[in-house]
């Protein structure tokens, strides 16, 4: 769904005695993220922002972005922060090189639903694997879906309505959930 801002990044949880914050990315690119970048803390990805921030360090770890923030400078100030995501105002985002780029920020939330099988459930994330982008795909009490995210599947997005539909493989659903007889 598209929102006044872009979610960039999810802060989850304090990492060390220093400030420093574990953070999932949500950009194919972690170079984007920058010392001195203003950013806004959104507790839920629905929510305008509770709080403003300034990054004042990143290192890039083969598990995740070690943020810091400017004037976060122990454990108990960066516990605080966590469980929020970091985002960016839509105008400060760097802009999509084409009409079949999308902003994850703007894709996470969106109903699932497949040709044959309806409703799937909520995309929650997309992890990069070897092969591409893979949409996770949650519904409560049951199993994650992970479904390629290639255009031979994903048949339609509609970022105004918050929906994905998609025509999943044979024998992919039955991976993950089981089909009743």
């Amino acid at each position: 769904m598209i929102r006044p801002y872009l979610l960039i990044a999810f802060l989850q949880r304090a990492h060390g005695v220093h400030g420093e914050i574990f953070a999932k990315s949500l950009t194919d690119d972690d170079a984007r993220f920058a010392e001195g970048m203003k950013c806004f803390l959104v507790r839920d990805r629905d929510h305008m922002p509770h709080g403003e921030v300034i990054l004042s360090g990143i290192r890039v770890t083969p598990s995740g972005l070690l943020l810091r923030i400017k004037g976060c400078e122990d454990r108990e100030a960066a516990k605080r922060c966590c469980g929020s995501y970091l985002a960016v105002s839509r105008e400060d985002a760097l802009q999509l090189r084409s009409v079949d780029e999308y902003y994850t920020g703007d894709l996470i939330g969106a109903r699932v639903s497949d040709a044959v099988r309806g409703d799937i459930g909520e995309l929650t994330g997309l992890i990069s694997s070897g092969g591409g982008e893979l949409l996770v795909v949650r519904r409560q009490g049951e199993r994650d879906v992970l479904i390629p995210f290639l255009k031979s599947v994903i048949r339609h997005i509609d970022l105004d309505v918050g929906t994905i539909s998609v025509e999943l493989p044979e024998g992919l659903y039955e991976l993950y959930r089981k089909v009743p007889d």
